[in-house]
């Protein structure tokens, strides 16, 4: 079993496992709703609350009725390029650049959240 040897390598590991299992939900989402899958052709405010609210149907089908969910998509639901984001001209993320002051203070937080992990894992 592989023990990290400090804190920055406990991190990678706890990260690689974290972005491991987001990818496969995301896999499972975009198989099940398309809408993930083609560009978006709504307001980042909207685009925000898809994922969340597909999950959350998901979640409801797989409680209530497993086996509808393959039932309920087409093939064209599929994503047709698999791992590749499709370039689109819609939403944006920020108003500018980010500040000086906002990378310190995530930097801060980052490293605060590292040595949290560390001195619990010991």
């Amino acid at each position: 079993i592989y023990r990290p040897a400090n804190q920055e390598e406990l991190v990678n590991l706890h990260h690689t496992s974290a972005r491991n299992i987001v990818e496969q939900i995301f896999g499972v989402m975009k198989k099940h709703f398309g809408i993930l899958t083609r560009p978006p052709q709504f307001s980042m405010a909207i685009q925000a609350k898809a994922p969340p609210g597909l999950a959350a149907t998901h979640n409801f089908i797989m409680d209530h009725d497993p086996g509808d969910i393959n039932e309920c998509f087409d093939e064209e639901d599929l994503d047709p390029n698999p791992g590749h984001p499709q370039e689109n001209e819609f939403g944006t993320l920020a108003d500018g650049a980010v500040t000086q002051a906002e990378k310190d203070r995530a930097t801060e937080m980052r490293n605060d959240i590292a040595e949290a992990m560390w001195n619990d894992y010991q």
